[in-house]
């Protein structure tokens, strides 16, 4: 999964900030894995996203009820995502259905099946933003992190499409010890290739990146790739973030930055219609099919977004921690 562009994220957030307070505050950024199905075999994935059907992901007809209830409930942001969600042909009509809701839909994708037409459609269904995922400066790094040959070259060649038609686009980095110390390449290539944002994702080790749990940063280095991240905000010339890394608080002041958000104003809907409170904590918080679609009672009555509500948001990343002990709220060495 690939986070929103973070311009999407941030012009969302201001409309709903005074609301994500409450304790039954509507959730305003929903990430949802449309389909678990992808062809790529990333190192990382959290779903263990293989190129295969699986059972029970929504129809169109479902996704558009589960569109109806957000809309009711809190017009959302919405990410759609995957796997890749660009393996389903009715994405277009599922953003265009959202947006004409009233919803903001952003769209993240590994890249490798974005061709000039699709984005040409994407733009037409009123997609504002798209993320693409960029793990290694070097074409070779990139292959094997993503486990496919060409996987850089199509990532690329992603990027120069999305540039043409004008669509905005963030690069995500995965950051692990396989590449932290090319961060600064990385930037500058993202740079190169038109992005507005660069977003710097630290490795959480679920579904298949449990398999990688050794290559996750060590506190000491992870506070020092955050601290060389600080120094790039009004340095570099876009937008640069974090995501699964609330310690960064200790190295920016940034009226917007509000560590982890599961379930404080941040949902993910899983391909088979459970929410969770991200896709990088596998923990069940309802089924959306099973409450006929009652997206908002599922969100105000969950007891783990409650848990998560009482916890501090700042002090480290829920679903790491959950990796690490089986408890979401062990905290995580700060």
């Amino acid at each position: 999964m690939n986070p929103a562009p973070a311009e999407a994220v941030r012009n969302t957030r201001s409309a709903a900030e005074n609301k994500s307070g409450r304790p039954d505050a509507p959730a305003f950024i929903l990430a949802w894995e449309v389909t678990r199905r992808c062809s790529l075999r990333c190192r990382h994935c959290r779903g263990a996203a293989r190129d295969l059907a699986y059972a029970g992901e929504f129809s169109t007809e479902e996704c558009f009820r589960t569109i109806d209830a957000l809309a009711e409930f809190a017009r959302p942001m919405i990410i759609l995502t995957g796997g890749e969600p660009l393996m389903r042909s009715d994405i277009h009509e599922i953003a265009r259905y959202a947006v004409d809701h009233g919803c903001r839909v952003v769209l993240a994708t590994c890249g490798h099946l974005l061709t000039a037409d699709l984005a040409r459609e994407l733009k037409r269904a009123g997609v504002a933003a798209i993320s693409v995922s960029l793990d290694a400066a070097m074409p070779s790094v990139h292959d094997d992190f993503r486990g496919v040959p060409g996987a850089f070259e199509k990532t690329v060649q992603a990027l120069g499409h999305l540039r043409a038609e004008g669509i905005p686009f963030q690069v995500n980095v995965t950051v692990s010890l396989l590449n932290v110390h090319e961060l600064a390449e990385i930037q500058s290539l993202a740079i190169g290739f038109g992005a507005s944002t660069v977003d710097y994702f630290f490795l959480v080790p679920s579904g298949r990146g449990a398999g990688m749990a050794d290559l996750a940063l060590p506190p000491e280095a992870r506070d020092r790739a955050l601290a060389w991240i600080a120094l790039q905000v009004g340095k570099a010339p876009v937008r640069v973030k974090t995501t699964c890394a609330p310690q960064y608080h200790r190295f920016v002041d940034d009226p917007h930055f509000r560590g982890c958000m599961g379930g404080r104003g941040f949902v993910f809907l899983s391909h088979t219609g459970i929410l969770q409170p991200c896709g990088f904590l596998d923990v069940p918080c309802g089924d959306v099919r099973a409450a006929d679609f009652d997206v908002a009672r599922l969100y105000r009555e969950s007891a783990v977004f409650k848990d998560l509500r009482m916890l501090d948001a700042l002090a480290g990343c829920p679903a790491r921690a959950y990796a690490r002990s089986g408890c979401y709220m062990a905290g995580e060495e700060c």
